[in-house]
């Protein structure tokens, strides 16, 4: 099997697809161990629509494609120009932005289907977005990780209400806490935390490199994330560690207001018992452990393969 990725160039796109495609070539390496199984990034940085609109890749030089994945609005036109061009199934890892039937399966999380809504025949939900995250539970697991992110669309900043929950948190957690911020966080919390929890080790995240977050999620015997970053709930969970959720508070009235489709995945989230909230865990200073693995992108090749046999024949 040959899967293209036609990327953007974004990271968070980048770790739906490729997260994907690696399932799929995990499977499809046991399922035919004697063909040949790659995957092939294309890159469309810098094309203007039309280019995208009619893009044969007329300057690649991989084997022909089986399958082409895509994830970003600016992706979808050229992947499905060349998968006419090449006769490849076109997948997409989102809600799409085009008709949903231009595409062989559209893959995207639950939140992301309106209240009522009925998803299309060539939909598959998943929880959260796809990532590249797996489990090791062979690695020895030796701190508390806590992952904290910033303002946001939906949530407000307040850093004494982020501290007092750590503070909180570091008094009851018997293992070491490593912390480390994102590009949202602001500049000044890395010296109130580390005034705050003296016992936290920090880690700016300008101090990390590409494959920091992976390689402690690694090593994690629990997980505590920041209530506005989503992705990264779901990246802690794929993990296989327990997650604690910080709260933060919602922009708005929360009483009148509506909540977003992120705000209502989280919430789906909480309520299936995937993670705990700051004020359930204070209740016994204890994170639940997730009911079951949350493995989405084995999840969905298995949904891909067994629907699309031709792609392994």
């Amino acid at each position: 099997m040959v899967i293209y990725i036609v990327s953007d160039g974004k990271k968070g796109h980048l770790s739906q697809t490729r997260g994907l495609a690696e399932a799929l070539l995990e499977r499809a390496a046991k399922s035919r161990p004697a063909a040949q199984h790659s995957c092939h990034e294309v890159s469309i940085i810098g094309k203007n629509w039309f280019s995208k609109l009619f893009y044969k890749g007329k300057e690649l030089t991989y084997p022909r494609p089986d399958l082409i994945l895509c994830a970003g609005h600016s992706t979808h036109l050229a992947a499905l120009s060349l998968a006419r061009q090449t006769k490849a199934l076109c997948m997409v890892c989102m809600k799409p932005s085009l008709p949903s039937r231009l595409f062989n399966l559209c893959i995207m999380p639950r939140h992301d289907v309106p209240e009522g809504g009925v998803p299309s025949s060539r939909t598959f939900l998943t929880n959260g977005a796809i990532n590249c995250i797996k489990p090791q539970p062979d690695t020895p697991k030796k701190h508390t990780l806590v992952l904290i992110g910033g303002p946001s669309k939906e949530f407000k900043w307040e850093a004494e209400h982020v501290l007092n929950q750590l503070t909180a948190i570091a008094r009851k957690t018997s293992y070491p806490i490593v912390l480390t911020t994102s590009r949202r966080t602001p500049a000044d919390f890395v010296q109130d935390v580390t005034s705050a929890c003296p016992n936290i080790k920090v880690e700016p995240v300008e101090q990390t490199g590409p494959t920091w977050v992976a390689d402690n999620l690694a090593t994690a015997h629990e997980v505590w994330v920041t209530q506005d970053s989503v992705s990264m709930v779901y990246e802690a969970l794929s993990s296989g560690a327990p997650v604690g959720i910080i709260e933060m508070l919602r922009k708005g009235d929360p009483h009148k207001d509506k909540p977003s489709r992120v705000v209502r995945g989280l919430n789906m989230l909480i309520a299936d018992g995937g993670a705990t909230t700051f004020t359930e865990w204070a209740k016994t200073n204890e994170i639940a452990s997730p009911k079951a693995l949350l493995n989405e992108a084995g999840r969905t090749a298995d949904y891909i393969l067994t629907t699309f046999p031709q792609l392994l024949s």
